[in-house]
This record gives C-alpha cells, sequence and structure tokens, in this order.
C-alpha cells in the first residue's frame, strides 16, 4: 500500500544526484560493428541494408539465413542487463518471402547467465505459413529469479525454403543497462514517467511510473512559486511491489499565476535524484499549443499541453527527415497537462519535432536536443 502525508515543511537531506541507466532500444541502422564494441553478441548472424526483401525499417535489419538443417541458429545478445521482477521486451519480425510444405522457423527469447548458458525461456515464436509482412511482438515476462542476465534472441528453422530469411528490428528491451560488466551495481531508482494536471478548479494531480521498484524507499513531492524556493508538501513512500510501479500525488495549491513541482526520489540505500520541474499555469486554458521547457533539451522531453477534455492522445517524435523516432499513448485530462518523457540515445544531438493529435487536432512544436 502507498501511504501519502502531505506536510507543512520537512527537514532537508544531504543531496547525492545519480542518473537513470539507459534501457534498450535499438533501432540497427548503423550495423553490428558498434553494437560489438559494446558488449552484443551476434554469434552467426547477418545484417542486411539491402535488398529491401530483408529490411523491415530504417537503414538495415539483422536477420538469419535459411537453414541448413534442424540445428541452424542464429543468435543475437544483448549487453548485460539487470533484470528485475518483470522484463517487457518487443521487435518487429518479418519474413522475406512464405514459407511452403514443413518448412517452418522459430524465434526463442531467453535470459541467458554469462557463459551464455539459458537460465530462463521467456517464449518461442513459431511460424509456419507467415506471409512476408511485418508483425510485431510486445509483451511482459515474470522473472523467476532477478540478477543480471543478457537477453538472447535465437531464430532458426526447418527444411530450407531458400528464399524465406528471417529479420528482426525496433528491438527494445525495459530493464536496467549495465553493459559489458554482470558486476555492475545498477542505479537505485529509475523515473519511467512523470506528468500531471491541473483542472478548472486549480487542482493539480502528479502521476509517475518507476522501475525497480524495490530500491525505492520514498519521494518528496517538491512545490516552487518561483521556480528557486522549493518546500517539501508531500511524502509518499515505495510500495513493497517488484518491478515497474505507478504513483499519484495531489493538492490545490495556494492562488498564484505559476506553481512548479518537482519529484525528490530517495533509494533505500540513501541516494538522492530529482525529476524535470513540471510548470503549471493557472491562468485559463485558450488554446491547444505544446510548450517545450528547458529547451534546448538535453535526456528529457518536457512539455505542457492544454485539452478541454479528458481524453488519449498519441505523442510522437520526428527528426527532420520525418522519421518517427518515438511514439506512445498518453492520457491527458482536462486542463493544462504537463509531461517529461525521458530520450534514449537514438536522439543525438539536433532538431527535432514533439506532436501531440487526439485524431481530430494535431498540435506540434520543435525542439534542439543538445
Amino acid at each position: 500500500m502507498k501511504k501519502l502525508f502531505t506536510l507543512s515543511t520537512i527537514a532537508a537531506l544531504s543531496l547525492f544526484a545519480n542518473s537513470a541507466s539507459a534501457q534498450i532500444n535499438e533501432n540497427f541502422d548503423n550495423g553490428f560493428a558498434v553494437l560489438e564494441a559494446n558488449c552484443w553478441e551476434f554469434p552467426s548472424m547477418q545484417y542486411a541494408s539491402t535488398p529491401a526483401a530483408y529490411v523491415i525499417n530504417g537503414n538495415g535489419s539483422p536477420y538469419s539465413e535459411p537453414p541448413v538443417n534442424s540445428n541452424s541458429v542464429r543468435i543475437m545478445r544483448t549487453p548485460f542487463l539487470y533484470v528485475g521482477s518483470t522484463i517487457d521486451v518487443s521487435f518487429l519480425y518479418m519474413l522475406s518471402d512464405n514459407l511452403n510444405g514443413s518448412s517452418s522457423r522459430f524465434i526463442n527469447i531467453e535470459l541467458v547467465n554469462p557463459s551464455g548458458a539459458t537460465v530462463q525461456t521467456l517464449a518461442t515464436i513459431n511460424i509456419t505459413n507467415t506471409p512476408a509482412s511485418t508483425i510485431s511482438f510486445s509483451q511482459t515476462f515474470a522473472v523467476n529469479v532477478p540478477g543480471p542476465y543478457r537477453l538472447s534472441i535465437t531464430m532458426g528453422g526447418n527444411n530450407g525454403m531458400g528464399n524465406a530469411r528471417l529479420s528482426l528490428d525496433d528491438l527494445k528491451v525495459d530493464s536496467y543497462l549495465l553493459g559489458c560488466d554482470p558486476n555492475a551495481v545498477p542505479l537505485p531508482v529509475h523515473l519511467i514517467s512523470f506528468q500531471g494536471n491541473m483542472n478548472k478548479n486549480y487542482k493539480v494531480t502528479l502521476n509517475w511510473t518507476v522501475a525497480d521498484n524495490e530500491t525505492v524507499s520514498n519521494f518528496e513531492v517538491e512545490r516552487s512559486f518561483n521556480g528557486k524556493d522549493f518546500t517539501t508538501v508531500g511524502v509518499v513512500f515505495a510500495s513493497e511491489k517488484f518491478g515497474t510501479e505507478n504513483y499519484m500525488f495531489y493538492e490545490t495549491p495556494a492562488n498564484s499565476d505559476k506553481v512548479m513541482y518537482r519529484l525528490k526520489m530517495i533509494d533505500k540505500g540513501h541516494d538522492i535524484d530529482y525529476s524535470r520541474i513540471l510548470i503549471f499555469q493557472t491562468k485559463s486554458i485558450s488554446s491547444t499549443d505544446i510548450k517545450v521547457y528547458g529547451n534546448p533539451v538535453k535526456d528529457k522531453l518536457t512539455f505542457s499541453y492544454s485539452s478541454n477534455e479528458t481524453q488519449v492522445v498519441d505523442v510522437k517524435v520526428y527528426d527532420i527527415t520525418g522519421k518517427t523516432l518515438m511514439s506512445q499513448k498518453a492520457n491527458i485530462a482536462e486542463g493544462s497537462n504537463m509531461l517529461s518523457l525521458p530520450l534514449n540515445p537514438t536522439f543525438k544531438a539536433g532538431m527535432y519535432v514533439v506532436e501531440v493529435s487526439n485524431g481530430s487536432d494535431r498540435q506540434v512544436a520543435k525542439f534542439v536536443k543538445q
């Protein structure tokens, strides 16, 4: 159970800043060489930038050659991850041609130890007669024993069919990325998202999601009216849940033209990290324009979006060529909404566009990534 206390003030703790570890969000557009230098492994796996029949998305895709026999497999292993009680895995896969007769293909998804031995099989995808079109896979798995593992994806099959290559792309894995060292210590508090809403009665509701919740002690909600002096107005204690957890805080602040909130996140080792600041304007809502805060941005995109109704919107980020680098749903409430989204390593320095669409109305804003 989450315990909520509203305070007028609280003694400040010593400050030690930590940054959240990256997650895997790989599009494979730059081939294998750079990835192998960062401890990815690709035993017998092939890479194609052409022909188009082998490429799912972007500039290139990993793929497996048709099997010579039932033992012909191609393997992809990520760098080491610290995997909690759950792991989210998603990717795209595609055959370059249809399968006929008894020909088959498969994809095994496993957690392996540092020596490459399978510790837990998460899923097996059996492919027998799938048309040559892109298929999306996305699933959350329960993990038997949390710890450091590589995620291993094995691709193979039976009975030839020399034209039918199996490709995979756009791999996303929601777990701490440790890199080359399985003994690295994961950072304690990983904030996945932080957003809020102020309704027409000036009630502020804050929502946030963290990964590896078992490492969290508590959160302090801090408020400011000038952006410099922050006061703790509430403490939310962590639940006992392992893995991903959602939290909420709400209050109606004193009247002011502007009010700001941030999270002070404290782990069980008493290390501290801070979220980005969410800013709410108390003036009446007159438009649905997007406003980006802290532009140029570094590792997080923080912006406001006002809505005349509660709804689900699509949030997308494009590069200057129009390529979609981020796409997700967001629950928007009536009033002024603030969203703070992490930018993964795919985002290099340069100009980008954020778009919020509800199906009938589309709002965009430009921002610069440092």
